[in-house]
Formats: C-alpha cells, sequence, structure tokens
C-alpha cells in the first residue's frame, strides 16, 4: 500500500464523539500524527463560521475544508485559500424553485463569513448552529459574501425525499450546475455542483503536493461520499451510512470509539 500522507476526515459523526467533543485517545493520535509529518485535513458540512471558530479552539492547524467542501481555510493564517461560490443567477434559480416547488420548505443560506436562516428554520433542526435570522436570503449574499451553500428543511419530508425533488428539478432544466447532499436527517443541502468533500481533497492534495494515491478519507454520510471517491484509501466509521460503508475499502470502529485514532495508528505503522 502507498504510504499515506494526508488523511481527511469528516467532523461530526466522525472525528468527534456523539457527545460533539474530542476524546482524549483522538487527541492524543492527532498530536501523534503531527509529530510523525501525518497531514490531517477536516471537511465537513458545517457552516464556515462555525467550522473555523471548532478548529480554532480545538487547536487545529491546517487546512479546513467548510460547507462541504465550498470554502477550504488556512487556519494557520486564518484565511481562505479556495472557495467554490453560486453565481448570482444560480443562487437565484435554487430559491426560486425551493419556495415555488417546496410548499412548506423553510431555506437556510450559508456564505463565506455567516449562517442566515429563514424563520423557523431552527425549530425543525435540533442544536442549531448560530445564525442570523432574515426571510431576504438573496439579500445576504454579497461580493464580500458569497453565498457557498443552501439548506433546505421541510417539517414533514427527510432529506433523501426532498433529494428526490431536487433531482427532478435538475433533469427538468429548472436548476442547472448544481447539486445536492446531506449529512443530516432534517435538511438537503444544496451547493455548486463542483463545490463537495472530493474537489476539496483534490485540491487539497496538490496544494500540499501530495498524490491522491497517499490520501485516505473517513466519513459516515452520504455527503462524505465524494472525497471517499478520490481517496487513496477510503474508510468508514462503524456508525457510517450504508451508502457509506459500500464505498470504503476498510471499517472503522464508531466515532465514539475512536476511529479516526484507529485509521491514523493503522497508516503510522
Amino acid at each position: 500500500m502507498t504510504r499515506i500522507q494526508l488523511v481527511c476526515t469528516d467532523l461530526d459523526g466522525v472525528l468527534l464523539t456523539s457527545a460533539g467533543g474530542l476524546s482524549h485517545d483522538t487527541r492524543r493520535a492527532l498530536a501523534e500524527a503531527r509529530a510523525a509529518g501525518l497531514q490531517v485535513m477536516v471537511a465537513t458540512g458545517r457552516p464556515t463560521r462555525d467550522a473555523l471558530d471548532w478548529a480554532l479552539e480545538a487547536g487545529l492547524r491546517g487546512l479546513l475544508a467548510c460547507s462541504n467542501g465550498a470554502v477550504i481555510w488556512d487556519t494557520c493564517a486564518e484565511r481562505v485559500l479556495f472557495d467554490h461560490c453560486f453565481t448570482a443567477g444560480q443562487l437565484k434559480q435554487v430559491l426560486v424553485w425551493a419556495e415555488r416547488s417546496v410548499p412548506g420548505g423553510v431555506l437556510g443560506l450559508d456564505t463565506e463569513h455567516e449562517l442566515t436562516l429563514q424563520p423557523g428554520f431552527a425549530d425543525l433542526v435540533p442544536d442549531c448552529w448560530p445564525h442570523a435570522v432574515s426571510a431576504d436570503l438573496i439579500g445576504r449574499a454579497t461580493a464580500g459574501n458569497r453565498a457557498v451553500k443552501v439548506l433546505l428543511a421541510h417539517p414533514e419530508l427527510s432529506p433523501a425525499q426532498l433529494g428526490g425533488a431536487f433531482a427532478g428539478a435538475l433533469a427538468g432544466g429548472a436548476v442547472t450546475g448544481l447539486r445536492a447532499t446531506f449529512s443530516t436527517a432534517h435538511f438537503l443541502e444544496i451547493s455548486p455542483e463542483h463545490a463537495n468533500k472530493g474537489q476539496a481533497l483534490r485540491w487539497a492534495a496538490a496544494h500540499r503536493r501530495v498524490p491522491l494515491a497517499a490520501t485516505a478519507a473517513v466519513g459516515d454520510m452520504p455527503n462524505d461520499l465524494p472525497m471517499l471517491r478520490q481517496a487513496g484509501l477510503p474508510a468508514a466509521v462503524a456508525n457510517a451510512h450504508p451508502e457509506v460503508k459500500a464505498a470504503a475499502r476498510i471499517l472503522l470502529p464508531s466515532n465514539d470509539d475512536d476511529g479516526v485514532a484507529s485509521l491514523i495508528r493503522t497508516v503510522l505503522r
């Protein structure tokens, strides 16, 4: 097996325990990776501001892909290295489609610097992230605060059902150049077509001059599939969605049993 030089891991449900923290053993494994020169990158669906605040608080030093890979931060320099944002036309397309075709749906907008939710969205999502509230999402996206992800929640429809409706819109041409996925059971996530964790891993590997064959990726939900398909060593935690397990070459212990720590130590042997 090619020696792994870069590990890309999801955050919630993978690197973090079910309680939402880093276990002692995972912290120790991350320290062992740093000491050995193994690069660890976090790729999360979390909004940019929330993900960056977490990374700085946790002492993560390196690359951080937020909003399903739409934005990549250098946490050492605290600056954006790469982003893939909606055009004004794409953003209008998806908001108009959702408002016309998904009665009862509630929208959110993730930008480079903030998360804005329409009234009622947070009521549908347990432990919702810090956010602003506004019905005018287009008005929140500006030249200096570009949109990277649209969220769609519904009181009765699951993300998979919402994704089916979105796939129909794509097939019918109502929306173009976009893709949808989900990382929780509470909402659908819509992004520009090439904004995904797989493209983020490709960019990071090229940026760090690491061959893709020398990368590993570990995830648990469908939004992690693009990075597992790009990685030289795709892995899934035991608590992963069935599609993610099927895409993995190795199955790790669950997030509560330090699955990422196990992966790090496997590649360091």
